[in-house]
């Protein structure tokens, strides 16, 4: 069913099915096993699933699994030892937070240690006691954060894989566009030139957003090191973009860079295939004639900038072009 409708409300109804599927399964799963508060459960579940949106859902899972463990036993530590009465109580919530809270800053896993500390040391005087409230209320926060990640993993477990070969191959088409109109030189294209530097920009963070939505298991940090430096290859692509810019849009320099044209177009060509989904021949290194040291001869800074250009994009476009076909994207 999602497959039929839009890209964008294909995500939808994925994420509304992952969120159901993993807070009704939070629900029965924390009854099943008999903990006193399972809408805890339900509340872990869906803070994971919404975390497969903007990345990173199995560390959110484990640093809050490690944050709950955290402030459960600092907070039944000061439970035990604080004396009875409001001014102990308010002294021991606002001691346990403020120390949790210093040393989380900087430490996504000590985010909710104030949170869960402050439960049991409120919670700990009653029939049930600290210890036995901080035991619950780890049980509660594993079994949501576990089911959040089953069920991303169990609902369309391909789909972050499949959205992400499909960005990059769009940031590489949106490349080649832009490359062809820098190597135009021709300054009436400046305004297009930077609407599309600003596209390919938000297509780069986008990029390496849905890099870090994919989940990886123990054992394939390979792929995962891969995707990452995918990502980093697409930026050094658009930074030698930015330095040819700089020659081929010197004022008077479109007739005496027409080799470095030439050459930059053979890039074009390369991001195009890339964007098809098409190995393309690395470029190899750079014809002598295109080189740095024909400008410093002649001190002539557009020519110079075309040089360095050119250059860094044999280097960048032909690793770009080899992440391509370590994930499989051609």
């Amino acid at each position: 069913m999602a497959r039929a409708l839009s890209p964008r409300r294909a995500a939808e109804v994925r994420a509304a099915l992952q969120m159901a599927v993993a807070a009704t399964a939070a629900l029965y799963l924390a009854t099943l096993l008999r903990l006193p508060h399972p809408y805890w459960s339900v509340i872990s579940a869906i803070v994971v699933v919404q975390a497969s949106v903007g990345g990173g859902v199995v560390g959110i899972a484990r640093d809050r699994a490690i944050g709950t463990v955290t402030g459960a036993l600092v907070g039944a530590a000061i439970a035990f030892v604080r004396p009875p009465g409001m001014e102990s109580l308010a002294l021991s919530i606002a001691v346990s937070t403020a120390v949790l809270a210093f040393f989380g800053a900087g430490r996504p896993w000590l985010k909710i240690a104030p949170v869960t500390a402050t439960i049991v040391i409120a919670g700990g005087a009653g029939s049930e006691g600290p210890a036995s409230l901080a035991l619950d209320r780890v049980m509660e926060i594993l079994v949501g954060s576990g089911v959040g990640v089953i069920a991303i993993l169990a609902l369309f477990p391909r789909h972050a894989r499949q959205a992400f070969a499909l960005q990059a191959r769009e940031a590489a088409g949106e490349a080649a566009v832009l490359l062809a109109l820098v190597a135009k030189g021709d300054a009436r294209d400046a305004a297009e030139i930077t609407r599309r530097h600003a596209d390919l920009k938000r297509r780069l963070d986008a990029l390496g957003q849905a890099a870090r939505n994919v989940v990886d298991f123990p054992g394939v940090q390979r792929e995962t090191a891969d995707r990452a430096a995918l990502v980093r290859a697409f930026w050094r692509v658009r930074s030698d973009i930015v330095i040819l810019g700089r020659g081929f849009h010197d004022e008077g320099a479109d007739g005496r860079l027409a080799p470095w044209s030439e050459d930059a177009a053979r890039a074009v060509e390369r991001l195009e295939g890339l964007s098809r989904g098409k190995a393309a021949d690395p470029l190899g290194p750079i014809d002598q004639s295109l080189a740095l040291s024909i400008a410093v001869e002649g001190d002539d800074m557009a020519l110079g900038a075309a040089a360095i250009g050119v250059a860094h994009m044999h280097r960048d476009l032909d690793d770009l072009a080899a992440r391509f076909r370590d994930l499989r994207l051609v």
